[in-house]
């Protein structure tokens, strides 16, 4: 009887503090898994960014080619209006980009032949000088200050 009682009182588990310790490694193993994705995430912004500055580079030439080369009336809204930018996207005349920054294409002041392209918003001065190497071999002229890329494109 004796040895059945002892049997019956002895319990089996875990201790407050092995749980606790468990949710502490737990913890700690989620900040250092996130911080590795934010931080993953980040480095494809300049890359995302890239991506849509060089469609809408291929848009604002599109829109020349209907004004006999001249990027006179090409900007964002008449892209939308030209069925070559979405609406839902672009249809305020500006884009959201990857640095929840906007867009804007434009020609450029006093030279109806070459166009540009801004993005806002960068938020390093790594990811600027990403997209401007990025850029600087395929347009007349890159920049990028302030959080601001500026992509400079078109003929003399």
């Amino acid at each position: 009887m004796k040895k059945q009682m002892q049997t019956i009182s002895k319990q089996s588990g875990y201790t407050l503090i092995q749980v606790m310790l468990a949710i502490v490694v737990v913890g700690i193993l989620s900040v250092i898994t996130m911080k590795e994705a934010i931080d993953a995430w980040n480095d494809t912004k300049p890359d995302d960014m890239a991506r849509e500055v060089s469609y809408l580079m291929g848009e604002m030439t599109k829109c020349a080619t209907l004004n006999r080369g001249s990027y006179a009336s090409c900007d964002m809204d008449e892209l939308v209006r030209l069925g070559y930018l979405d609406d839902e996207t672009w249809g305020d005349g500006t884009g959201v980009n990857p640095y929840s920054g906007d867009y804007t294409a434009s020609q450029a002041t006093g030279n109806p032949n070459r166009f540009i392209i801004t993005g806002t918003g960068i938020t390093s001065n790594e990811h600027c000088a990403r997209l401007v190497e990025m850029f600087s071999d395929r347009a007349k002229a890159v920049d990028c200050t302030s959080g601001t890329l500026t992509v400079t494109q078109g003929n003399s």
